[in-house]
């Protein structure tokens, strides 16, 4: 999605940020900050010494209260929605008309809301963040990180933003969004995962070492990615008329999955639940329908 604020054009001067929580993506957003240039103080539950952290330069806060007492943005980033609701409340009292609050801490989109609706009651200018990129990457150009809020308070929190480098997206005011797009795409990353070490349980039981095996496993990988799009537009447009994938045909594949995967002794509990969802829609639709019909059965209502 495009960001409607072109944050690009905002000047980067220091500013005072504070970041609470110090877990290991707060300190890589706290070191990325330093490095920007900003003015930064910490917080943690538990205090930590800043300079084995790669944190000299940033002041250490010994209440949340106290770090966001100059702060211009506040960086949230916590165990949980239920502690970073908890230190907002404790740093409420200290809290500047002007400062923006940026919560990165990981959730549900339901606590992620939950969370939003709790800082507006308050009259805090808030945001949402998802960071979509592991420790090492954030500050580096391919770190993606989503944000859901007003855009003045965007905004206003832009020098921050652009300091944390990498992409920032603003995708609308909807506060469940940045969230469920984290979940969505660790979703695709998680099965991805097990879906290649699954198959290179079945390699592997017919003498193919999964280094071996990789290079195969890249191509399909590739021809997945190029497949997305089509996936997408029938989803969207529940059309699955394409012609490239009968149903009966997949469903023939699948169950030769599930045989290879169980005369080699290896778990064939993956194969099976697509075997499964794909024989549930033979009894649906017609038999030469597309096989990413299946998406009809993800809704329960």
């Amino acid at each position: 999605m495009t960001t409607p604020t072109d944050i690009s054009t905002i000047p980067t001067s220091p500013v005072n940020v504070a970041v609470l929580g110090l877990g290991p993506m707060g300190i890589a957003l706290a070191r990325t900050l330093l490095a920007a240039g900003q003015q930064v103080t910490v917080w943690n539950r538990s205090p930590k010494d800043l300079e084995p952290l790669g944190l000299r330069g940033a002041n250490l806060a010994e209440h949340p209260a106290d770090a966001v007492a100059d702060a211009d943005t506040v960086v949230v980033c916590l165990r949980d929605h239920t502690a970073s609701r908890e230190v907002i409340d404790a740093m409420r009292s200290r809290l500047g008309q002007q400062t923006t609050v940026l919560n990165l801490t990981t959730g549900s989109p339901d606590e992620a809301v939950a969370s939003a609706n709790h800082a507006a009651a308050q009259g805090i200018a808030y945001i949402t963040g998802a960071i979509m990129v592991p420790t090492p990457l954030i500050g580096e150009e391919d770190s993606l990180i989503l944000y859901a809020g007003v855009e003045a308070d965007f905004a206003a929190a832009a020098p921050t933003i652009r300091a944390l480098g990498g992409v920032a997206d603003l995708v609308g005011t909807d506060h469940a969004r940045p969230p469920v797009l984290d979940m969505a795409m660790l979703d695709i990353y998680f099965a991805g995962m097990y879906a290649f070490l699954h198959s290179a349980a079945m390699a592997r039981a017919h003498g193919i070492e999964p280094s071996s095996y990789l290079p195969y496993a890249d191509g399909i990988v590739r021809t997945l990615g190029s497949s997305l799009s089509d996936l997408a537009t029938s989803y969207e447009t529940h059309d699955y008329s394409g012609g490239e994938g009968r149903l009966d045909m997949c469903l023939s594949f699948l169950r030769h999955i599930v045989t290879t995967s169980e005369g080699a002794g290896v778990d064939a509990a993956l194969p099976r639940l697509i075997r499964d969802v794909t024989e549930m829609q033979m009894g649906r639709v017609d038999p030469g329908t597309d096989w990413n019909v299946v998406a009809e059965g993800f809704m329960r209502t």
